[in-house]
């Protein structure tokens, strides 16, 4: 095979997989759209910090458990899916340093991308 017929293939099989749609949003629809995610998973109080603007927008997040019987391992990983469920199929997602727990306070970081190419290579 050829490097030719190898790259052409790689071409037709790169145009039969559909992209996603990727949803936009700013930071005011990240903090709603967040807030009202994790009201559902029993967590309060969603609060964002100013953004750190550098090549991505990184803002920090805090939220309190409300659950009172969760412990901190349960209230960690249900933040997470809580988290990456909603903001499935848009430009933000959670930074892979996760999220912090302390007497029922969590804090993580959530990154923005302007650039839809750069998020499309990334999924």
């Amino acid at each position: 095979m050829s490097l030719e017929h190898f790259f052409k293939k790689e071409q037709s099989l790169k145009k039969a997989i559909p992209k996603r749609k990727i949803k936009k949003l700013k930071i005011i629809e990240v903090e709603k759209l967040l807030s009202k995610a994790l009201k559902k998973e029993n967590y309060i109080k969603f609060k964002t910090s100013d953004p750190e603007i550098g090549q991505y927008l990184i803002i920090h997040f805090t939220v309190y458990d409300k659950q009172k019987d969760r412990c901190e391992y349960d209230s960690r990983k249900d933040l997470k899916k809580a988290v990456n469920l909603a903001l499935q199929n848009t430009n933000w997602h959670l930074m892979s340093d996760g999220v912090d727990y302390k007497l029922g306070i969590l804090s993580g970081r959530l990154r923005g991308e302007e650039n839809n190419e750069e998020y499309q290579r990334r999924i």
